[in-house]
């Protein structure tokens, strides 16, 4: 069930990454270049309402979310520094590479295949990458707060570096996204 869930749901967001024109080079190039910022509105817009939603949810039915908190250390910046160049440089990310695939755009093939070697290799070294005393160094185990309280994974409340609960957190984090996106310039400047 899981699996046809999750089958489901990506169709689902393929589909809408395709039709606010998501997969499409050259509006992905446009939003890169502050040309057009029609999916940067879309994507914080997003961003905001899903924050928000998610947390009163968790809030009036205790435990209807599952929450993951990754720990937020160096290598994840670093990650993020090597996935923002691979999206300037293929104007493509996992989803939108993914539903361009759909799409029948060839040059997401060879973006879908170097995805799954990489993660491949990775899973191959995996093993070996942690054992070593970097990693260790890096993830060292200890719980990383979140924005705001109340947040519980796996049973345990996990620390918050601002002392509000969570759906209150989410209603002006999201919020600001949300209106943002709403005053946010269609255009910055011009192509």
């Amino acid at each position: 069930m899981e699996i046809l869930l999750a089958i489901l749901l990506g169709g689902a967001f393929g589909f809408v990454l395709h039709r606010i024109g998501a997969t499409n080079p050259t509006r992905l190039i446009d939003m890169l270049r502050l040309s057009d910022l029609k999916l940067e509105k879309i994507i914080l817009f997003s961003i905001g309402l899903t924050m928000v939603a998610i947390f009163l949810i968790n809030t009036l039915l205790p435990g209807a979310v599952h929450f993951s908190i990754r720990a937020a250390y160096w290598g994840v910046f670093v990650g993020g520094l090597i996935f923002g160049l691979g999206f300037a440089l293929s104007a493509l990310c996992p989803g939108t590479g993914v539903a361009a695939l759909g799409e029948g755009r060839r040059d997401a093939l060879m973006y879908v295949i170097g995805g799954l070697v990489g993660t491949f290799l990775l899973a191959l070294s995996w093993d070996a990458l942690t054992s070593t005393a970097l990693f260790h160094l890096i993830v060292d185990g200890t719980p990383k707060p979140t924005l705001a309280k109340g947040v519980v994974v796996h049973g345990h409340a996990m620390p918050a570096l601002i002392h509000l609960p969570g759906w209150i957190t989410a209603l002006i984090f999201g919020g600001a996204l949300m209106a943002l996106a709403f005053f946010l310039p269609r255009k910055l400047r011009e192509k």
